[in-house]
Parts: structure tokens; C-alpha cells; sequence
């Protein structure tokens, strides 16, 4: 019998609802945003910060990194100094090292010809310390590494492409940078170390800079992984290898102004600035749940005290207090039902689309996946609010006599529903946090972008290749591609986008007695002659170089930026002065000569102010990013370079060609990624809350129809009760924006980490987010406003 009653009570509530399809709609479509977006990006909270990284007892895993006092600036470390601390360390379980994934780019045989793929060039150890068996196959031995053996490991990607996936692969040969290797075996996906870019790892030892490297105590080539030994804390660990750093700077004088950072391999594949923003989004979407969740409860309390009349008629009748509640709870589950199902559609487009469109610069993305926990608490959540919202009403009604049903009770006796006044200006006090941080965000972001390159980076296209050393190359390929329609100049710089910190010191002309240790940093990048046209920059002072510049027998010759030339030449030209690279005047007297000053440009990112740089003539061989500037869009032009390269040598791997624009837009991903997270979600929490706050509105508006009526009747104007209306709810959200203000001005500190030239306390922010939501409250209050001016005394007899 109650299974009838249940089906009856189900199929009663589906034809209600089928009838009511606005309300359902709505709370449906409300339900589902909050379980979707909430389980989408606790998604990503749980795969990029809460889950641990893939190794074995990962928390013991460290980075040791090399830390200039003087400079303050962190480095690489040479193999000696790895040495000295592996053997001198006692809290350690373990080292090993690779070499800077900067300068770890290798050329393979692939089926298309040769292509470039960053490696992990690793030391010994490098996979037993990690602990973490390949897929298939075996790693290398630390007497292997010794040996100097030609063996590689693959990544499950590289295995995929190269080799379907067959335990084949393990004994074919690949060829590497022109050597043959032994394939022995393959680490899974998730394995991302040096870098997630990782597409094989060879032995360090295989490499002829490795015999150099391994007595170069000045050297800066390797980062080195630690494993501290059970029950060992971090801070122990500081303070033996800042022992340990302080003696060899007394034994070595190169190592004068080393010391030793620490810092937990999470901390450093994940990053500070990543683990804030992730969890910013997944504050953000919490907000944005509890506002969906209480506007689901407003508009099921509303849609109950539009049906009092119904169900305390019910109950005088007979109908049991059990029985109103079961009637209810099918609607609100039926409700339920439909809003998890559209939920669960809802978060899998939303996890699919942040791996589509989320920057590719966000560590583990490719480890983001549906999490099945996250959608169950969320469905437990919805069932939840649905339950209490549809049962109290009934519980209520059940205890309402026969005269409250015909109007015989004086609804001044009702309830001021302040808990429902507190949730709605609870919902708009998180509105006003998510808005503030909206706007904050996107003022960061567009004075970014707004920021001046120094240079048109719109119509500059970079190609990063890699050549023998063949000096005729880069000639040959400078005129072909000059000769291609739109093409205005062609040049070429080592390195345009700076990947580490500059490290290369310099002396001033006339400051040579000053102290060798405070030597001032610098960049010092070598270009061809017609690079600054390539690219556009403005010639400030002096001239730009010509091929007799080439001839370092008529003297050595540079350009500088304008940062370089006002921190070394304050208030003189700097065209004429005179540096060297090192830290000591040059043996044979020949200084660098500054021949012209160019405007500064900004290489590491928008966002990244420009460094001190100096720039030398050279013709290159080797590794170069070629720069051409067009008159027409660079996108456009790059089959034809690819084309032009290959004629020239048709065995050349071009590793990147993307527009300098692209490549910037890249670096400033992260920060696009959580301006437009924020502004999507404070824009649906203001959706959220107008509606919730009409909900309230327009249930408070039923329950004193009797009383609008009577006003209405003694003569109150329409304009007088549409601004008692409509001014409760600019009240409630005043009330909530001034709470949301302290809630954003708390979260300040935490904001200010993720800005850029904009102060997380700006006034000028506060006070937009709060006259904007105000505006929305005041028109969503228009409509309930408007029905209450429209109440009848006629109306109101009836309701008496």
C-alpha cells in the first residue's frame, strides 16, 4: 500500500510540476549550475592541488635549489656542489639531479623526419629515488649512468605515436641528436618530471657537456631532487644543508655567495600562484553553490505560502501531517531528480571545456577528470535543502487550523521571516565578494595587456630552430624568407623568450675596484644585424649595427635597453660608455663599446617588467629564434616559412613557429584563466541572487495581500506601495553589499598576490561592485513591487 501511495504521490507531483513548468524550470536549472560547477571545479581543485604527485612517499620529496645572497635570485647548481652536499648531508636519504629543462631540447628520427622534444636528461638514481616503475620495461642503473650507456625511457605518449602502444618497442633503437638508443622503457602519463613536456629521458652521461659539468664547480646546469629520510622534517633539513652551504663557501670562493633553498617538489611543480588561484575558483564556486542552495529553498518557501490556502485545507480535511509531507517531498525530489541528472551533463561539459580552453601552462590539467566524490556530496547537498525546503512548509500547513485556510485569522499574527531576509542578504553579501573579486581581476588583466611591449608584437612571428654549425645557414634562410610576400624584415636573437633568471655578470668602465661579489646581473643576448627592425624597436639613441659589427677585429660593440643604460649611465648617454662581461676588467683591454640605446621590451611575459639587457652582433649557429615582422597577419605565413626552411635542409627540425602575440598570450594564461572563472561565476551569483531575492519578495508580498489590499483601500497610492516594496530590498541589499565588502577587504591580502599593478583595497572597485549590485537588487525588486501596487481591496475582502 505505501509503495501505491508513493507511485501516486510521484506521479501527482510530476503532473504539478508539468503545470507549474516556470517554477520547475527554474529551480531545476538553479539546482543544476550549483552541482555542476561546484563538482567541475573541485575537479580541478582535486587534480591539480589536493592530489598528491605520483611518486612514492612524495611528501619526503624535495627540490634543492641554489640561492645567490647577493642577487637574491635563485640559480641551477653544478654538479660539484651536488656532490659535496649528497655526501655531506646526513638527512638525506638520497640525490640525484637533471639538467635544466631550458637547455634539454633533443632531435629524434620521427616518421615525418627529424622532430624536436623536450627530454629529461637525468643523473643517476633519477627514477629509483622518485620510486616509480615504468609501465613496461626498466629504467637505468647508476652503473649504466656510469658507463655512459646509449639507452632512453619513453613517455606513454611518445610510446602511443611511435610504437601503438606494442611491448615491441622495448630493444628497437631510436635515434638521438644522430646517436642510436636503446628504448628499455616507459613511464606512464602521469609521470611529469622534469617537465609535463617530458617526451623521453636519457642519461645525463650520454651528453659531451657531462665531462665538463662534472668538475665545473662554477657551473649552474643541473636542479637537483632530494628524499629525506623518515621522520625527517623540512626545517631540519634547512638548517644541516645551510651548515652544509656555509663550509663550502669558506673552501670554494666561487661559491662566496651560495646558499641552499628548500622547497617541497609540490610546492615547486604546482606552484604558489596556481594553488591560490585554484583554490580562488574553488572558493568562488563554493559561494555560488550556497547561493544556489538557498535560492532553491527561497523558491520552494515561496511556492509553499502560495499553496498555504491548499494544503491547510488538506489538513482540515483530514489529511495527515505524514501525508502533506509525503506530497511535497515527491514534488521536491521529482525536482531533485531531474536537476542531478542535468547536473552531472552539466559538470562533464564543464570539466571537458577547461581542459579544451583552460591555459595549457596549468600543471596537471591533463590529470583533471569527473571525481565521483565530489558529485555524490554534491547530490547529498541538493537532496538536502530540498528535503528541509519542501518539508517545513508541510509541517507548517499541518498545524494551521481551519480558520487560517478561509481567512479568518489576522495575518498580522504571521512571522517576520527574518531567516529568510537573512539568507537573502546572505546570498548578496557573496555576491558582492565574487563581484569585487571580478572586477579587481579584470583590471589586472586588461592593464596587462594594455601594457607597452616595446615592440609590435601583433605582426612578429618567431621561429625557434636548431642548426649544425653552419654559418651560411641562418644568410640563406634570412634572404629566402625576406623575399616572401609581406614579409618587411627577418632577424635573429639567441633567445627571445627568457626562460630563467639573468645570471650573467658584468663590470662597468670605471667601476672596476668595485667589490667583485655585488658585480651587477644582467642579460646579454647575442642578434643579428636588422633584429631591432625584425621586431620593430625604436632606435632611442646611437645607431643600430651593420654587418662590419661582425668583425670583432674592429672592436667589440653593443646596443642596451633603456633599463640597462638609467641603471648604469644615470643622467648621461650611454652611447660611447664601455662593459665587460665577468667580474673583472678584461685582461687584453678590450671593453664593450655601447653604440646605440633601443626601448625596452618586455620578453618573459606582459606582466613582467623588463630586465637590464645587453646585445651583441653575431651570426648564429646552432639554436636561434628567428624574428620576422609582416605587414600582414603572421598566422598566415608560417606554411610558407616552415616551407622555405625545409628547401634550405630538408632534414632541419623546426621546433616552434607561433606569432610573438600567441607565445605572450601563452604566459599570461593563467592569469586570463582566472579573471574570466571569476567573472563567469559572479555573474551567474548575481543572476542567482536577483532571483532570490524576488523569491523573497514575492513571497512576503502573498502572505500580506490582505494587508496591501486595506492600504489599497484607505487610499495608499500605487507609488507609495512600490516603494515600500521595492525599498526592503534595496535595504536587504545594502545590508549584504556592506557585508560582502568587509568579506572582500578580509580576503584582501590573499587577492593582492594574484594582481597585477592594482591594489586589492581600491575604492574605486568597491564602490562599482556595490552600485551595480544594488541596481540588479532594484530591479528584481521592480516585479514584485509591482504586483503588490496591484492588489485590489476587493482582493483583499476575498482574502479576509
Amino acid at each position: 500500500m505505501w509503495f501505491d501511495e508513493l507511485v501516486r504521490d510521484v506521479h501527482v507531483g510530476f503532473r504539478i510540476l508539468l503545470r507549474e513548468r516556470g517554477f520547475a524550470l527554474s529551480v531545476t536549472a538553479i539546482l543544476a549550475l550549483g552541482i555542476g560547477t561546484s563538482v567541475a571545479m573541485f575537479s580541478v581543485l582535486n587534480a591539480v592541488v589536493l592530489r598528491p604527485l605520483p611518486y612514492s612517499r612524495p611528501d619526503g620529496l624535495t627540490m634543492l635549489i641554489t640561492h645567490d645572497i647577493v642577487a637574491n635570485q635563485t640559480d641551477g647548481t653544478s654538479v660539484p656542489n651536488y656532490a659535496d652536499w649528497r655526501e655531506q648531508s646526513r638527512l638525506f636519504a638520497g640525490m640525484t639531479f637533471y639538467r635544466r629543462p631550458q637547455v634539454s631540447q633533443v632531435t629524434f628520427a620521427g616518421p615525418d623526419g627529424p622532430q624536436r622534444a623536450q627530454a629529461g636528461l637525468v643523473g643517476p638514481d633519477f627514477f629509483a629515488l622518485l620510486g616509480t616503475s615504468p609501465l613496461i620495461g626498466r629504467t637505468f642503473s647508476r652503473e649504466e649512468f656510469e658507463r655512459g650507456e646509449r639507452l632512453v625511457v619513453l613517455s606513454e605518449g611518445l610510446w602511443q605515436e611511435r610504437f601503438a602502444r606494442s611491448s615491441a618497442a622495448l630493444g628497437q633503437t631510436l635515434s638521438i641528436d644522430g646517436e642510436s638508443c636503446i628504448v628499455i622503457g616507459v613511464m606512464a602519463q602521469a609521470f611529469q618530471l622534469p617537465t609535463k613536456d617530458t617526451r623521453l629521458w636519457v642519461p645525463l652521461s650520454v651528453l659531451p657537456w657531462w665531462n665538463g659539468a662534472r668538475s665545473a664547480r662554477d657551473g649552474d646546469g643541473i636542479e637537483v631532487i632530494g628524499r629525506l629520510r623518515p621522520g625527517v622534517r623540512l626545517d631540519e633539513a634547512r638548517t644541516e644543508m645551510t651548515a652544509i652551504a656555509a663550509r663550502l663557501r669558506a673552501s670554494h670562493p666561487v661559491n662566496r655567495n651560495l646558499d641552499v633553498r628548500l622547497i617541497p617538489l609540490f610546492d615547486y611543480v604546482v606552484g604558489a600562484r596556481t594553488t591560490r588561484g585554484v583554490w580562488l575558483g574553488f572558493g568562488a564556486v563554493l559561494s555560488l553553490l550556497a547561493i544556489a542552495c538557498a535560492n532553491v529553498g527561497g523558491l520552494l518557501t515561496a511556492r509553499a505560502a502560495r499553496r498555504r490556502r491548499e494544503l491547510a485545507v488538506r489538513s482540515a480535511l483530514g489529511a495527515g501531517r505524514a501525508r502533506l509531507v509525503r506530497q511535497l517531498l515527491a514534488e521536491g525530489v521529482s525536482v531533485w531528480a531531474v536537476a542531478s541528472a542535468s547536473g552531472v551533463v552539466l559538470a562533464y561539459g564543464s570539466v571537458r571545456l577547461l581542459l579544451t580552453y583552460g591555459p595549457r601552462i596549468l600543471p596537471r590539467m591533463e590529470q583533471v577528470a569527473l571525481d565521483l566524490e565530489a558529485l555524490a556530496g554534491a547530490f547529498v547537498g541538493g537532496l538536502a535543502v530540498v528535503i528541509i525546503s519542501s518539508t517545513l512548509p508541510a509541517l507548517a500547513a499541518a498545524n494551521t487550523d481551519a480558520r487560517a485556510a478561509f481567512g479568518t485569522r489576522d495575518q498580522s499574527s504571521l512571522p517576520r521571516h527574518r531567516l529568510q531576509d537573512l539568507l537573502v542578504t546572505g546570498q548578496i553579501a557573496c555576491t558582492m565578494v565574487l563581484l569585487v573579486g571580478a572586477v579587481l581581476l579584470a583590471q589586472s588583466f586588461l592593464r596587462a595587456q594594455r601594457e607597452d611591449l616595446g615592440y609590435p608584437a601583433t605582426n612578429v612571428l618567431v621561429v625557434h630552430i636548431d642548426h649544425p654549425s653552419v654559418p651560411s645557414f641562418f644568410r640563406d634562410a634570412q634572404d629566402r624568407i625576406s623575399r616572401l610576400p609581406g614579409v618587411i624584415a627577418v632577424g635573429g636573437i639567441k633567445q627571445f623568450f627568457l626562460r630563467r633568471n639573468p645570471d650573467q655578470r658584468v663590470t662597468i668602465e670605471g667601476r672596476e675596484d668595485a667589490a667583485k661579489d655585488a658585480a651587477p646581473r644582467l642579460a646579454i643576448d647575442a642578434v643579428t644585424p636588422g633584429y631591432f627592425r625584425s621586431m620593430g624597436i625604436e632606435l632611442v639613441e646611437g645607431r643600430d649595427f651593420d654587418d662590419r659589427d661582425l668583425n670583432a677585429a674592429t672592436g667589440r660593440v653593443s646596443v642596451v635597453n633603456e633599463t640597462m643604460a638609467r641603471r648604469f649611465w644615470p643622467g648621461q648617454s650611454a652611447v660611447g660608455k664601455r662593459w665587460v662581461g665577468g667580474q673583472s676588467p678584461p685582461k687584453d683591454g678590450r671593453w664593450t663599446t655601447v653604440v646605440g640605446v633601443v626601448r625596452d621590451m618586455r620578453r618573459e611575459g606582459r606582466d613582467v617588467a623588463p630586465i637590464a639587457s645587453a646585445f651583441v652582433p653575431d651570426l648564429f649557429s646552432g639554436n636561434v629564434d628567428m624574428t620576422i615582422r609582416a605587414s600582414t597577419n603572421v598566422d598566415m605565413l608560417i606554411p610558407a616559412v616552415r616551407r622555405e626552411i625545409r628547401s634550405i635542409d630538408n632534414a632541419l627540425p623546426v621546433m616552434d613557429i607561433a606569432s610573438a602575440d600567441g607565445r605572450l598570450s601563452e604566459r599570461i594564461g593563467a592569469r586570463r584563466f582566472e579573471t574570466q572563472l571569476l567573472v563567469v561565476f559572479s555573474a551567474i551569483a548575481l543572476v542567482l541572487s536577483a532571483a532570490g531575492l524576488y523569491a523573497s519578495l514575492a513571497y512576503q508580498v502573498v502572505l500580506r495581500t490582505r494587508e496591501l489590499g486595506i492600504r489599497s483601500a484607505l487610499g495608499a497610492q500605487r507609488r507609495s506601495i512600490i516603494t515600500m516594496v521595492v525599498g526592503k530590498g534595496i535595504r536587504l541589499a545594502l545590508a549584504g553589499a556592506l557585508l560582502g565588502a568587509l568579506g572582500a577587504a578580509s580576503l584582501a591580502k590573499v587577492m593582492q598576490s594574484l594582481l597585477y599593478e592594482t591594489a586589492a583595497t581600491n575604492p574605486a572597485s568597491y564602490a562599482a561592485s556595490a552600485a551595480f549590485l544594488l541596481l540588479v537588487a532594484a530591479a528584481a525588486a521592480c516585479v514584485p513591487a509591482w504586483r503588490a501596487a496591484a492588489v485590489s481591496p476587493v482582493t483583499a475582502l476575498r482574502e479576509s
